[in-house]
């Protein structure tokens, strides 16, 4: 599972689910939350949330989300979700679901295995404190590192 936001660190989160994938023959579902969306408080279903048939009506950070995982994960192994809500809430409770949680910071790699960075962002800390399956924080400093000893540009993924 993919957190999605629309900014470049969660496009290279995509990229990185994308590879792992395929690596596994796993799945992705991408996952982007809303609070432009939200949930009616008399709804009955804490994950109830709006259906977007038309692509007109879906989000263009899900969609271009979509378009990077699809360049090379085959279509019956993508799947995407437009969820109203708390982006914390609503990724830590989609985990209890998931094998991993992936998800995308501007922030700089470099920390050891289980420390929580000092500067992420609050979606991040709460899912890495609150997640029911293991989360992998790509960074983008992780991503241009990859590109400048393979001699690819970014976006060349």
């Amino acid at each position: 599972m993919v957190g999605v936001d629309g900014t470049a660190a969660s496009l290279i989160a995509v990229r990185w689910a994308v590879q792992e994938a395929l690596l596994r023959r796993a799945s992705v579902h991408l996952v982007f939350v809303s609070r432009q969306y939200p949930r009616a408080s008399y709804s009955g279903s804490p994950d109830a949330s709006p259906s977007v048939e038309d692509d007109a009506d879906r989000p263009a950070p899900l969609a271009a989300a979509e378009l990077e995982a699809g360049r090379t994960l085959p279509p019956d192994r993508l799947s995407s979700e437009l969820v109203g809500g708390s982006p914390d809430k609503v990724l830590i409770d989609r985990s209890a679901d998931a094998e991993l949680l992936v998800l995308g910071t501007a922030y700089p790699a470099g920390q050891l295995a289980g420390e929580v960075p000092a500067a992420v962002g609050s979606t991040v800390r709460a899912c890495l404190h609150g997640a029911a399956c293991p989360v992998v924080i790509v960074s983008t400093s992780m991503e241009l590192a990859h590109q400048r000893s393979h001699g690819t540009s970014p976006g060349a993924g």
